[in-house]
């Protein structure tokens, strides 16, 4: 019987916010004698990049096809600890204890078509004339993103567009459609309930298609090698289609709602991985026209505004406070984690939405894992909050961001402020198995 390794983590599942501390344990089986130069426990998080393009090119009067690759490493952690040095491993178990802070601006573990960004602990016996014994646990880290620390994400979103079918002379009137949600963040879990007006101004045009809603998640990927260049790619998270008629020259209501799966936290901006959301509405409107369209960008977090609840005082802790008290110099502020005494903390649920896996062909294929899905906190407990009423009903005294054709973006996350991530975790006299 070979070699066999166990991993035991503080907590049932393997998921970490950035500044959060890394407790447990390795326990290892071995069944002969193996002799080895050294046994270390192995920690590295890293994102790559890695696309490929077909060119041509012209030489000696001929054309020429072939392929260019991109690729770029990241890497954000990279931690070795020599648990036993060089001699012989006898048959029997071995329990190795790992103890690994994370930084606090590590981002949040993903894995998409064309890169990844991966955390894995490994315990490696590094033995002579053999190849090595490798053994492997992947984890997820969060990168803390508290939405109440965002104040201007409660403020509701409206946008506009007006859709002309024709030219002077022939135009007929206008088709103008509002879209309304009511904050500009939401977390995993939630539902986005929206509403639309649409107002039929043509005399000659009847919208009998129906509309669609889109919640749309937009990667991008950064590569630096053989040259910068930047890709994007887009998977489709909800959908939302409704049927209705809305003849010339009248108006129809429309609401519903679009759930968030789990998805990792908005990063846009430092890392070669980067990723962004938005709401996407299309009328269709038949014939050769083009579908009016609004594109409203939301901000997603790991911790949902404490208004959106249902009974947001059962939430009141989520709200910011003062920042601790850092234990050492070394250690910079950040915001408490919450207190999950009202309401009931999230549920971790693995990645549904995938636009493809990344395989890292750098790594043998005997030493990576390729099934690995990232968990991210889901608030299913949330209640759905609704969207403010259009027209008279409307609170003169609720601000509104309201733009022409495209809604006003809420302010990127900015990964460098120290006030969006939690605190170093305190290191626990005892580590808490899960059994």
């Amino acid at each position: 019987m070979p070699s066999h390794c166990v991993f035991e983590f503080d907590r049932q599942q393997p998921v970490y916010y950035s500044g959060e501390v890394i407790n447990g344990r390795i326990q290892l089986h071995t069944t002969s004698e193996k002799s080895v130069r050294e046994v270390y426990i192995l920690f590295v998080g890293e994102a790559k990049v890695r696309w490929e393009e077909s060119r041509s090119r012209s030489r000696d009067g001929k054309t020429e096809h072939y392929t260019e690759y991109f690729r770029a490493t990241e890497t954000y952690l990279n931690s070795k600890t020599c648990v036993h040095g060089e001699g012989t491993l006898q048959p029997g178990t071995y329990t190795y204890t790992f103890c690994i802070p994370l930084p606090l601006q590590c981002p949040t573990s993903c894995v998409e078509k064309y890169g990844k960004i991966a955390y894995e602990l490994s315990l490696v016996l590094n033995r002579p004339y053999r190849f090595d014994n490798v053994f492997k646990q992947s984890l997820t880290v969060l990168h803390h993103v508290n939405l109440n620390l965002q104040p201007e994400l409660l403020i509701p979103i409206k946008s506009e567009d007006i859709k002309y079918f024709c030219c002077w002379p022939c135009s007929s009137g206008p088709v103008m459609s509002t879209l309304i949600i009511p904050f500009g963040g939401y977390a995993p879990g939630q539902t986005i309930k929206y509403k639309l007006e649409i107002d039929n101004q043509s005399t000659g045009y009847d919208l009998e298609d129906g509309v669609e809603l889109k919640l749309i998640q937009i990667y991008r990927f950064e590569a630096h090698t053989p040259h910068k260049k930047t890709r994007h790619h887009s998977n489709s998270l909800a959908r939302a289609e409704q049927s209705m008629q809305c003849l010339r020259l009248s108006k129809r209501i429309i609401d519903g709602t679009l759930l968030i799966p789990p998805v990792p936290p908005t990063s846009e901006t430092g890392y070669i991985i980067g990723v962004r959301y938005e709401i996407k509405m299309s009328i269709k409107t038949g014939g050769c026209h083009t579908d009016s369209e609004i594109v409203i960008p939301i901000t997603i977090g790991t911790l949902p505004l404490a208004q959106s609840a249902s009974n947001p005082q059962n939430a009141i802790d989520m709200l910011p406070t003062a920042p601790q008290i850092p234990d050492t110099p070394d250690t910079p502020p950040g915001d408490a984690p919450p207190k999950y005494d009202k309401f009931k903390p999230p549920s971790f649920e693995e990645a549904t939405t995938i636009g493809g896996k990344f395989i890292d062909r750098d790594v043998d294929e005997h030493n990576r894992n390729d099934e690995f899905i990232p968990r991210y906190p889901m608030y299913n407990n949330f209640a759905v909050p609704s969207a403010p009423s259009f027209g008279g009903s409307l609170n003169e005294s609720t601000p509104l961001l309201h733009s022409q054709a495209a809604a006003t973006a809420p302010p990127p996350y900015l990964p460098e402020s120290a006030e969006n991530t939690l605190p170093t975790a305190q290191n626990a006299d005892g580590y808490g198995w899960s059994r």
